[in-house]
C-alpha cells in the first residue's frame, strides 16, 4: 500500500492557514431616496448607526445618476414613492432597466391611493413595501428582512425551504 505524501504547509514560517482566516465583513450598502429632507436624514442616521454604508439622494434623477455610476454597488435602495418630477414607480422602472436584479424597497404613505400601481411594481420585481410613517426599528427590521430574502433568492433558496 502506497502512502500519499501531504505536506503540512502551516508548519512552515510565513504560511497562512486560509481555512481558518475570518471572512472579511462587508457593511451593507444602501441608497436612500426621498425628496423630504427629514426622512432622508432620519433614515441615514438609522442605517449609519446600524453599521450600513449610506448614500442619500433627494430625487429619482439623483438616484439614477448615482446608480448608473455603480449599478452593482448598492445592496438595497430605499425608494420613496411620492416625489416630484419622477415618482418612485418611474424611478423603479428605470433602475430595473439598468440592473434587473437591483433590490428595491418602496416607502410610501399613500398605500390606498396607489395600491394598483404598487401591485404592478411588485409584479415587476419590487422587493417590498413599507408604509410611512414608520418607526426606526420597523424600518431597520424591514430592510434587514428584505436583504436576507434577496440573499437567499440569489443562492436559490426561498423562505419556505427554511421552515
Amino acid at each position: 500500500m502506497k502512502e500519499e505524501f501531504r505536506p503540512n504547509l502551516s508548519e512552515h514560517s510565513g504560511a497562512v492557514d486560509v481555512a481558518h482566516r475570518p471572512a472579511p465583513s462587508k457593511s451593507p450598502r444602501i441608497l436612500v431616496v426621498d425628496d423630504e429632507a427629514p426622512a432622508r436624514i432620519l433614515a441615514t442616521r438609522v442605517f449609519s448607526e446600524a453599521g450600513f454604508e449610506v448614500i442619500a439622494a433627494e430625487s429619482g434623477f439623483k438616484c439614477l445618476e448615482l446608480f448608473r455610476k455603480r449599478p452593482h454597488w448598492f445592496d438595497l435602495i430605499l425608494l420613496d414613492f411620492s416625489m416630484p418630477f419622477m415618482d418612485g414607480a418611474e424611478t423603479f422602472r428605470r433602475l430595473r432597466a439598468i440592473h434587473p436584479g437591483v433590490v428595491v424597497l418602496l416607502s410610501t404613505g399613500f398605500m390606498a391611493q396607489v395600491e394598483n400601481r404598487i401591485d404592478r411594481m411588485l409584479a415587476a420585481g419590487l422587493d417590498g413595501v413599507i408604509q410611512k410613517p414608520h418607526r426606526p426599528d420597523e424600518l431597520l427590521a424591514k430592510v434587514n428582512a428584505t436583504l436576507r430574502r434577496a440573499k437567499l433568492a440569489r443562492v436559490g433558496c426561498v423562505a419556505s425551504d427554511m421552515a
